[in-house]
């Protein structure tokens, strides 16, 4: 009835538990030396804020602002990129500021992401995030031990006979 080892491992974490902020959260906020908070309200009484302020240079710069782990507060800067939209006009996104293996992420984002025990807001990908149902998907025949190649089979199987 198959190993049952991935329960034993941990989950990867998911957008769901974290916190996340999208370019629409800061729509008409973004002009010059703007600035404003973020509120996330979470289970019981628990609340996160995110304060950030607006700079334009080439390209507008949202500097985020926010204490992590209580103590330390956190500025970090993520710089916007715009795209031109079909009818005139442009859509902006976010650059991801993560630094992963000694590497710039730089990747063009719509929403970014900070995941429990993380100290940056990042995409997706750099924080390694899936999503729950994801994690769920086929779960009853993980419990069964089946996997989708030993189902063909059986199918396979039952047609033959």
């Amino acid at each position: 009835m198959g190993s049952g080892s991935w329960q034993r491992f941990g989950t990867k974490a998911t957008v769901e538990d974290s916190l996340g902020m999208s370019m629409r959260d800061f729509r008409g906020r973004i002009f010059l030396d703007s600035s404003g908070t973020l509120t996330w309200s979470g289970a019981g009484d628990s609340r996160s804020t995110v304060g950030f302020s607006v700079t334009w240079g080439d390209a507008p710069i949202i500097t985020l602002k926010y204490r992590w782990g209580g103590e330390v507060v956190v500025r970090i800067p993520v710089h916007l990129q715009a795209t031109p939209t079909q009818f005139g006009g442009s859509r902006w996104w976010f650059t991801c500021p993560l630094i992963v293996n000694g590497e710039a992420c730089n990747r063009r984002v719509g929403k970014l992401f900070l995941p429990p025990g993380a100290k940056y807001f990042g995409c997706r990908t750099c924080h390694k995030l899936t999503y729950r149902s994801c994690q769920e998907a086929h779960q009853s025949q993980r419990l069964l031990g089946c996997t989708d190649r030993w189902l063909d089979s059986m199918n396979r199987r039952d047609q033959l006979d």
